[in-house]
């Protein structure tokens, strides 16, 4: 009894585009405290502005500072500088794995498989990751999705997953792979949600959220681990199946 799952990507994004447009002035400024000595502010500025009360130093690049990034300050004044980024909020859902096949289902031995997806969050919100789709079906017979988050019990007919590191035990695989932060976790925050982020515990219910991040984040690799066990009366035959992950910023 072969059975193969199939993967596609469903992506909602809400996108607030803003725009400001400035007038460029070219006169320096200037004040009784404060004196801009060039209309330049950025990497690439060559001098240094300042006065009693203000000192901008420049953006140019140097060693150690490649993007020329650094602070300038005062007495009563400080600046951080940097690379310019826009203000156009973007969400960016990746599927890595396009099926899977779980090969021949046993009574007594779990069946199991990996599919790998990752999310990158630019805005000043967050995001949830929900997974669509019923389980594998063989003509009019359904496995059993895991409506409540439990172990893998080989012997009892289940279909669940989770996003987390699996150890192997006696009843348990060694799959799967916990979220990772890209480029680290002071710039990321996806995390599994509730149901699914427990290590040897399964779920399977379509339409509840697998993943999310509560507020703007680079991005997230997630592995989904699914694990199939079946009865001795589920019918024997080939299983297919289609998951949707649906990305939706929230705002």
């Amino acid at each position: 009894m072969r059975i193969q799952t199939y993967f596609g990507s469903g992506v909602a994004v809400i996108l607030a585009l803003f725009f400001i447009w400035g007038i460029r002035a070219h006169a320096q400024g200037t004040s009784s405290s404060y004196r801009i000595d060039e209309s330049f502010i950025g990497p690439g500025g060559n001098l240094e502005s300042g006065s009693t009360t203000y000192k901008l130093e420049p953006g140019q690049q140097t060693v150690g500072n490649p993007g020329g990034v650094g602070e300038s300050s005062s007495a009563s004044y400080t600046a951080q500088s940097g690379n310019t980024t826009t203000a156009d909020p973007r969400l960016t859902c990746t599927i890595n794995t396009s099926s899977l096949n779980f090969g021949a289902l046993s009574t007594s031995v779990v069946s199991s498989g990996t599919a790998t997806f990752s999310v990158l969050n630019y805005t000043a919100y967050g995001y949830n990751v929900t997974i669509l789709g019923n389980p594998p079906t063989n003509g009019a017979h359904t496995l059993a999705g895991m409506s409540s988050t439990g172990l893998s019990v080989p012997g009892t007919e289940q279909f669940g997953m989770n996003l987390r590191d699996n150890g192997p035990s006696v009843t348990d695989p060694n799959i799967g792979a916990d979220p990772v932060q890209v480029p680290s976790g002071s710039f990321s925050f996806g995390v599994a949600a509730a149901g699914y982020n427990t290590v040897n515990s399964y779920r399977y219910v379509a339409g509840e959220t697998i993943a999310s991040a509560p507020k703007s984040s680079g991005q997230t690799d997630y592995t989904a681990s699914y694990i199939v066990n079946a009865s001795t009366t589920t019918p024997g035959g080939s299983y297919t199946g289609n998951q949707t992950l649906l990305c939706t910023g929230t705002y």
